[in-house]
C-alpha cells in the first residue's frame, strides 16, 4: 500500500517533468505547429495547450512547481488562451488554429525567454551582492582610480 511519502516522491519526479524547459519549448513548438496537425489529431495539442503558457508563466514569476503547481497552471493557460483570443478578435485577425496557436506559443516562447532573462539577471545580481558582501566592489559599486 503506498505511503504518503510514496506519492511525494512521485509527484516530484513527475512535476520534474513538467517543469523542464525543454518540454516548455516543445510545448510552444506544438502550439504554433497546431494547423499541420489533420482533424482529430489535433487533440495531440491540447495538453501543450494546457500547461505550457501556465507553466511558461508561473516559471518567468520565478514560482516553483510543487504538487498545487498543475492546479494553477491550467487556469491561466485558459485565461491567456481566453486573452490571445479577444486580443485576436480586436484585431481582426479570423481566429483560427493557425492564428490561436502561433500567437499562444509565441507568448510561451516569450514567457519562457523572459524567465531565463530573469534567472540571468537574479544570478548577476547575487554575485555582485557577494562580491560587495567580500568587499571587492565590481560593476557600477567600484571605486574611480
Amino acid at each position: 500500500m503506498p505511503t504518503i511519502t510514496d506519492v511525494r516522491r512521485e509527484w516530484r519526479r513527475h512535476l520534474k517533468v513538467a517543469r523542464d524547459p525543454a518540454l516548455l519549448a516543445v510545448g510552444a513548438v506544438l502550439l504554433i505547429c497546431a494547423p499541420v496537425f489533420p482533424g482529430l489529431s489535433r487533440l495531440a495539442v491540447l495538453p501543450a495547450f494546457l500547461l505550457a503558457p501556465g507553466y511558461a508563466l508561473l516559471r518567468l514569476l520565478g514560482q516553483v512547481a510543487g504538487p498545487r503547481s498543475i492546479s494553477v497552471a491550467i487556469p491561466i493557460s485558459l485565461v491567456l488562451a481566453v486573452c490571445a483570443s479577444l486580443v485576436l478578435n480586436v484585431s481582426g485577425i479570423r481566429l483560427g488554429p493557425l492564428s490561436l496557436g502561433s500567437l499562444l506559443g509565441g507568448i510561451t516562447a516569450l514567457l519562457l525567454a523572459g524567465s531565463y532573462g530573469r534567472q540571468l539577471f537574479a544570478r548577476r545580481a547575487a554575485a555582485d551582492h557577494r562580491a560587495n558582501m567580500r568587499g571587492g566592489a565590481t560593476g557600477k559599486n567600484a571605486p574611480l582610480s
